[in-house]
């Protein structure tokens, strides 16, 4: 099944039964505009709000009918619907605590469910969202476009809310910078050096994977981030990162 089919499709179930409008998110909107779009293995879809539950049921009740799909409900309140090589997940909607109070001193008053959930993501280079005919693409922080641009890392919110407020985000930096061959802001390297526990809100298997991913990604620059950010001793040290740790432990990295 082609994609666009697949999204076409969707957009008639989510019409269907009356959900708010679907929006892609996350990694796939970040690729598209920097028309990397080819290798996309995985799609995140939000609403904004409650009816992406819904959506993502119907969903999996339509193409069960047709597909070979499976489908997952996580215990973070999000969902995926595996078809093919595809995985498509559906948000959980996740807001960070006091979200309206931390919109009101960026200015946004009485911020829409999609605002809450769009600064609740990890980075802004995360946070843009495109519609379904993957042709527009927005960008609500008003920053993502300019950090994509810059290659730069930067949290939606202050790091010593966006990094602790869900797992995995510390490493998350790191794999992405990786990744993308990205820079990680200032800001985010000064939260995690003076509170480099903050990377232990995620699992050591969690760690372990996108520490690995990372190395395969960007060496170099992983062991710069990692060094940077003084997290030698705070990480699972893996068969892959062993060498690297053993090179540079207790090294530290000027700024």
């Amino acid at each position: 099944m082609k994609l666009k089919d697949l999204l076409t499709e969707i957009k008639e179930i989510q019409e269907k039964i009356g959900a708010s409008e679907v929006m892609i998110c996350g990694g796939a909107a970040r690729d598209k505009f920097l028309n990397n779009f080819s290798k996309l293995s995985d799609i995140d879809l939000t609403t904004g709000d409650k009816s992406i539950q819904y959506l993502s049921q119907e969903t999996y009740n339509v193409l069960s009918k047709k597909y070979n799909v499976s489908k997952k409900n996580m215990i973070d309140g999000h969902s995926s619907i595996y078809i093919g090589n595809l995985k498509i997940d559906f948000s959980s909607n996740f807001n960070v605590i006091n979200i309206d109070k931390l919109l009101l001193l960026k200015k946004i008053n009485n911020p829409t469910n999609m605002q809450k959930e769009i600064f609740s993501r990890d980075f802004t280079c995360n946070a843009l969202l495109m519609d379904l005919n993957l042709k527009n693409i927005i960008d609500i922080t008003n920053n993502g476009f300019k950090d994509i641009k810059d290659k730069k890392i930067k949290t939606c919110l202050p790091p010593e809310i966006t990094l602790v407020s869900n797992k995995n985000r510390v490493i998350r930096s790191i794999y992405l910078a990786a990744k993308l061959d990205f820079d990680i802001d200032d800001s985010i390297i000064d939260f995690v050096n003076k509170n480099p526990n903050s990377i232990k809100i995620s699992s050591n298997k969690s760690l372990a994977e996108k520490l690995d991913l990372s190395l395969k990604y960007d060496a170099d620059k992983t062991v710069y981030y990692l060094n940077k950010m003084n997290l030698w001793n705070y990480i699972p040290i893996t068969e892959i990162a062993y060498p690297f740790y053993m090179k540079y432990k207790g090294k530290s990295v000027k700024k």
